[in-house]
């Protein structure tokens, strides 16, 4: 008999338990302190909610129109439809509307995710007339963490979209293992999900500071607040502060260690909701409303990457002016693909010249990174000197000038067939064109009639 038919009959044969609900109420072992979450409520300003697996604590805050957040008021940054967002994130559903979008942000007890890490702040914000209203889910003991996870899985029943910072990386798949692990409904699933990290870093991480203490010049949230609207938090508790101050409140059993916390994730919410709504208007608007070259140049790509060729080639013909000749040089780059996608070489000829000018050899030893585009711009002014101009002479001086500064060999192979085929073209070149040309027969193909061999 196998191992597994052996078990079977084990099983069979032993005597039948009375069937229950696996839970996970872990006892405290001491180590949680007695709290009363009447105190607990009262502190910190919020109420206790009532749901099948017993109570959780909430704390509600509202965030009037009006309020003025850095250059912003809060009534700004409101969403009107996923339109916009679509183009930020071509796999929204366009015929979805947002009129209950519901922004997300979770404290937790670890930053590594996994089946340890719990949730122990759910904050959830929206807006409702105008205002943003914060809602915050607590967890005041870990036996009470099924009752948190009911409360939230009932406030997302009506919600049209979710917003979040980084949560299809780590918010949405922390609360799916916590609903996994409790056996519950994962109710995230129906919900579109737009997650504002990934367009936040194409439109500007390459624009934001560095410099501040902890801050590597990223996309993180509170950097971008202080870069796009000139907030700057006083008093904010640092991000790797948060979970020992969520132990201490276990052990010792006073809130007021949690009340930092609080705001801090209120704080990001409306952060979250702002810079989302920034980025809603810059791709409704265009190119119009960005505020330097290099948010256009960055819209550009986004809206290139999402098939807006008209309205990307409106963008990078603003980067290309920009004074910053690495912003520039990269619009003209983009701006001359588009153009050549097009079928309109000449004006993408003009933007390879104004590109091999602005990456000149002394501009190219003092940035590095601009060699690649001066080299694509003079092999790409040969290839259109030698097809369309037809001035081969021109174009194997191209040639030559960018197989003496190539430093890749497969590059320099490519060059060097072109130049010898240049040379074949000049030789035969008087035998091709035997007659005198006017404007009307340039491109008239030659005649063997006895009129023109004479």
């Amino acid at each position: 008999m196998d191992l597994t038919s052996r078990l079977r009959t084990i099983v069979r044969s032993g005597p039948r338990a009375a069937a229950r609900e696996l839970t996970y109420e872990p006892d405290s072992g001491g180590y949680d302190a007695p709290i009363e979450p009447a105190r607990v409520a009262e502190i910190l300003g919020g109420r206790a909610l009532t749901t099948t697996f017993g109570s959780c604590l909430v704390i509600d805050r509202r965030y009037e129109s009006d309020r003025q957040y850095g250059c912003l008021r809060v009534g700004e940054c409101e969403l009107e439809a996923l339109d916009q967002l679509q183009l930020l994130d071509p796999a929204l559903d366009a015929g979805r509307d947002a009129r209950r979008a519901v922004f997300i942000d979770l404290e937790t007890t670890g930053l590594s995710g996994g089946a340890g890490t719990v949730a122990f702040l759910v904050g959830c914000g929206y807006f409702d007339l105008g205002a943003f209203q914060v809602r915050q889910f607590l967890l005041t003991s870990y036996s009470g963490e099924r009752a948190l996870l009911m409360a939230v899985a009932d406030f997302f029943e009506d919600a049209d979209l979710l917003v979040s910072y980084n949560g299809k990386t780590f918010d949405v798949p922390v609360m799916e293992t916590r609903w996994l692990f409790h056996r519950m409904e994962m109710p995230l699933g129906r919900v579109p999900h737009f997650d504002m990290l990934h367009p936040a870093r194409r439109l500007w991480r390459s624009r934001t500071p560095a410099g501040a203490a902890g801050d590597d010049g990223g996309c993180r949230l509170s950097t971008l607040e202080r870069a796009l609207f000139g907030v700057r938090r006083v008093g904010d508790v640092p991000g790797f502060e948060i979970p020992s101050r969520f132990f201490r409140f276990l052990r010792s059993g006073d809130p007021r260690p949690l009340e930092p916390v609080l705001e801090h994730n209120r704080l990001d919410l409306v952060s979250l909701a702002a810079v989302t709504a920034q980025a809603s208007m810059l791709a409704r608007a265009g190119a119009g409303a960005c505020r330097n070259e290099a948010e256009a140049l960055a819209l550009g790509r986004v809206f290139e990457r999402a098939g807006f060729s008209a309205r990307a080639e409106s963008c990078y013909r603003r980067g290309a002016g920009a004074r910053e000749s690495e912003v520039a040089a990269e619009a003209l780059y983009r701006l001359g693909l588009c153009l050549r996608r097009a079928r309109r070489f000449v004006e993408a000829a003009d933007c390879w010249e104004r590109l091999a000018s602005l990456t000149e050899p002394a501009a190219v030893r003092r940035r590095p990174g601009m060699r690649e585009l001066r080299m694509f711009a003079t092999e790409a002014l040969a290839i259109h000197h030698e097809h369309r101009v037809r001035d081969l002479g021109l174009a194997r001086e191209l040639a030559m000038f960018a197989l003496e500064e190539s430093s890749d060999g497969r590059r320099t192979d490519g060059l060097r067939h072109r130049v010898a085929r240049l040379d074949r073209k000049i030789q035969r070149q008087p035998a091709l064109l035997p007659w005198p040309r006017t404007n009307t027969d340039r491109h008239a193909p030659p005649n063997n009639t006895d009129e023109h061999r004479r």
